[in-house]
């Protein structure tokens, strides 16, 4: 295990993650389906499942969510005169990815809709697909004051520069790369994004080019593969999202694979991952108990 200092007390874990150099690459979520929920009542530290929703859409929530092995998230944003409530659900894959909108009148609207439809693609609900882009912010200070502190900061960036499709949202993982992102449709993971950030960001969003050095990773893929992926756009600078698809990943012994792409021109390009020894590190902030994080490198 690679060691680390322990930081002072009161600590901004963000702020330690960029102290040690703790590499992003393989960090992002893995979830090829993903829910958002628009909820406006004031979130805890585990919203999806500590909240007061009604206790029937709970249920639903998490019965048709586990159908579909979804990962639920809220979201909020200024409302103004809106009277319904939005619903995302989201398919995410390499190239063609879905993403579904659904403007609810209230929360008992869940109830008429079959996710295992929607994500299998049935033609029952194609007029509800989208393409417009969004952008959501982890902001939740209840999981972590770094998503507050900094996550509020890129949020009023964004703002600032008239984003459509900007939403705060709970936690997305890895509050330690905050402010951490993730974009739809797409389903782009970034971290440490700053306000400063926000022109390049949205130039790499509109061109549908991958920005390297603030990448997590794809949600799409496995931490083995985000990693993979990472290091070969780097070497090939093919940085299009549509440019590269994962094609296959083969276990070649304990802690090494080999991970396969092939590039829209057809050419194929296969990278060797290894486990590395794990970084032991403080993910919390002002939270003094370690925790091991697994390490990739590229052989």
């Amino acid at each position: 295990m690679i060691a680390t200092a322990q930081p002072a007390p009161n600590f901004y874990c963000s702020d330690w993650s960029l102290a040690i150099d703790e590499p992003m690459a393989g960090t992002a979520v893995s979830g090829k389906v993903w829910l958002f929920l628009e909820v406006n009542q004031p979130w805890t530290a585990n919203a999806t499942s500590d909240n007061h929703l009604p206790a029937p859409v709970q249920s639903w929530l998490v019965e048709q969510g586990g159908m579909v092995n979804g990962r639920l998230q809220f979201i909020k944003q200024p409302r103004g005169e809106r009277t319904d409530w939005a619903f995302f659900v989201a398919i995410f894959a390499d190239t063609g990815s879905r993403v579904y909108r659904f403007d609810l009148a209230s929360y008992d609207d869940l109830f008429g809709l079959d996710l295992p439809a929607i994500v299998a693609g049935d033609g029952r609900y194609e007029a509800n697909q989208t393409n417009e882009p969004q952008i959501l912010v982890c902001t939740n200070g209840k999981r972590d004051v770094c998503c507050a502190l900094y996550g509020a900061a890129l949020l009023r960036a964004l703002a600032a520069a008239n984003v459509p499709g900007l939403w705060e949202t709970t936690h997305l993982g890895g509050h330690r790369f905050a402010p951490t992102l993730l974009t739809l449709p797409d389903g782009v993971n970034y971290g440490r994004i700053t306000p400063q950030d926000v022109p390049e960001f949205l130039t790499h969003m509109h061109n549908r080019t991958l920005w390297l050095n603030k990448l997590r990773g794809r949600v799409c893929y496995e931490p083995v593969v985000q990693v993979a992926e990472q290091f070969l756009r780097r070497e090939t600078a093919v940085l299009h999202l549509d440019a590269l698809q994962h094609t296959a990943t083969e276990t070649l012994a304990e802690g090494v694979w080999q991970v396969q792409f092939q590039a829209s021109d057809g050419q194929r390009h296969t990278v060797t991952v290894a486990a590395a020894a794990p970084l032991v590190t403080y993910p919390s902030s002002g939270s003094l108990v370690p925790k091991t994080v697994p390490q990739f490198r590229v052989r």
